[in-house]
């Protein structure tokens, strides 16, 4: 299969994934609101990858693939043994994580809800985190899984994978839309309407999913051969230099974890504090649904590209190839930049349509608030997935170090900017400054990365993608001018019916990509874009 070939499949894959990722989120957020329930599950579904991620998921999935690949060099049997001490090690520390997170969950609820939430409610948050939690461990195997195909060079079935994940998910909430009785709104006593038998259709349900998940791997390692088993025998050569790489990235997540946490926090006491001052939910749902949005771009073509050309980076880095691992760097940001650019660019203008069609259970005013905290995560649909290649780009070259440090410093931007969000806004409009918190600490991370590499190895990708990519960008910001007018003048807002909204929006789409084909086009004249 030919490289080209392969990142479409994988972005097919993907693609399909967040398409379901978007129907489970609506369907979530019409069964369960976006208020305190829908606050309560958001969070308790999010708490397993942060503590997974944390204790081993970046180790796993950025520190191993090379690993993986020199010990699978020394023979089948070498490769697979590595993968089963990876996974040893992996169960070692997640195993008792779980099991200290369940017991301690009241705790964990109340650290997250900042001590602004009522106790009936963070008493429902915590009875979700009993039933969620156990999705940390599963999440590690999934990842050791995953990791060993990759080094076979077979990503395909660990981008599927979550397809399976999010159709159980809808399938867990679908009869509470038919069902009814939980109240979806700011009510005292929402958390009263969510019985015990419920809390567990709802969590047990998306802890299942994550089951699904793992299990949909089986078939793909039976099939290229691959017996991953755990060991004893974790002390053996190659598995200790890995945890030391992996020491770094550890600390790179627990940077990220922590500026999540932060932000977290900040957005439960704003949507509690909202709830009695703004029309419109604006807590940790509206934060999380619009990050979510953001992300899909980013996944569906950064990630695959990344994801299809890591192995070749890494063989490289194997080599001491810096000039062709800095080469398909330069290569990734080019064909991940050109069209996350206008993908950016028409975010920033048709956010509130989005997510007011998105999400049509629920309030105009809740959907249209989600479109203007998506609007301020635009910028980083093209800025977080830059700062991804050039991670892994590090990685590749097992230099973990290096993002480690980096990533403190946007934790601590991202941080810092979310506590005055808190301070200066006014309650209802918080989650707004968290998400231009999110995309600004970014902005300084990839800047920070981009010198990096270039002190560490000579080798500039970032500015040898910008020329490539500088007449897309004008061509997208000439579009978004037009397409912007547009929604300027239709007088589309909260309260339009859906209809209506979906013509705005088809409109608004077919005016932008009419003047971005007519800009680029014109742009590019008398000169071919071509990839370095």
């Amino acid at each position: 299969m030919t490289r080209g070939a392969r990142v479409s499949g994988l972005a097919v894959a993907t693609a399909l994934s967040r398409v379901l990722g978007f129907i489970r989120a609506s369907v979530w957020a019409a069964a369960f609101g976006l208020h305190v329930v829908g606050n309560a599950l958001t969070l308790a579904n999010t708490l397993p990858s942060i503590v997974y991620t944390l204790l081993a998921g970046g180790a796993i999935s950025s520190v191993f693939v090379p690993q993986l690949i020199r010990a699978a060099a020394n023979g089948r049997q070498e490769g697979d043994a590595f993968a089963g001490r990876l996974l040893s090690v992996a169960l070692l520390v997640l195993l008792p994580a779980t099991v200290l997170g369940v017991l301690l969950a009241p705790w964990i609820a109340r650290l997250y809800t900042g001590g602004a939430w009522p106790p009936r409610d963070t008493a429902l948050l915590a009875a979700f985190l009993a039933w969620c939690l156990p999705q940390i461990p599963l999440y590690g195997i999934f990842a050791v899984l995953s990791q060993v195909l990759l080094a076979r060079d077979r990503p395909g079935p660990m981008m599927w994978a979550p397809v399976a994940n999010n159709v159980v998910g809808i399938a867990a909430a679908v009869p509470f839309l038919f069902l009814g009785g939980i109240a979806t709104g700011p009510d005292a006593n929402a958390a009263e309407t969510v019985s015990p038998g419920e809390v567990l259709a709802i969590a047990g349900g998306a802890t299942a999913g994550v089951l699904v998940q793992v299990l949909v791997l089986l078939p793909a390692l039976r099939a290229a051969g691959v017996r991953v088993r755990p060991r004893r025998d974790i002390r053996a050569a190659g598995i200790g230099r890995s945890l030391r790489l992996a020491g770094w990235t550890v600390l790179f997540v627990a940077a990220n974890q922590i500026a999540y946490s932060i932000t977290a926090i900040v957005a439960n006491a704003a949507g509690a504090a909202a709830a009695d001052t703004a029309d419109h939910a604006a807590g940790l749902a509206q934060y999380t649904n619009a990050n979510m949005i953001m992300l899909v771009p980013h996944a569906i073509i950064a990630v695959s590209v990344v994801t299809a050309a890591f192995p070749r980076m890494a063989r490289a880095a194997v080599e001491h190839d810096l000039d062709s691992v800095a080469r398909a760097a330069t290569q990734a940001l080019v064909r991940s930049g050109r069209l996350l650019l206008p993908v950016a660019f028409a975010l920033l203008i048709t956010a509130p349509l989005i997510t007011r069609l998105l999400f049509p259970g629920n309030p105009g005013a809740d959907t249209w608030f989600m479109g203007l905290v998506l609007a301020t995560f635009a910028p980083a649909v093209v800025i977080y997935s830059f700062q991804f290649v050039l991670v892994r780009t590090l990685h590749a070259w097992e230099n973990t170090r290096g993002p480690a440090m980096v990533q403190i410093v946007i934790a601590l931007i991202q941080s810092l900017l979310a506590v005055l969000a808190s301070l200066l806004l006014p309650a209802g409009d918080v989650v707004v400054g968290l998400g231009a918190a999110f995309s600004l600490a970014y902005t300084v991370g990839l800047v920070c990365t981009a010198r990096l590499i270039v002190r560490t190895t000579g080798q500039r990708p970032l500015r040898g993608a910008a020329g490539a990519l500088l007449r897309p960008a004008l061509a997208a910001a000439t579009a978004a001018l037009g397409a912007g007018a547009v929604v300027a003048v239709s007088g589309v807002g909260p309260a339009t019916d859906l209809w209506h909204t979906a013509l705005v929006l088809l409109g608004t789409v077919g005016v932008y990509v009419a003047v971005f084909i007519v800009a680029a086009g014109h742009l590019s004249k008398g000169r071919r874009w071509t990839t370095p």
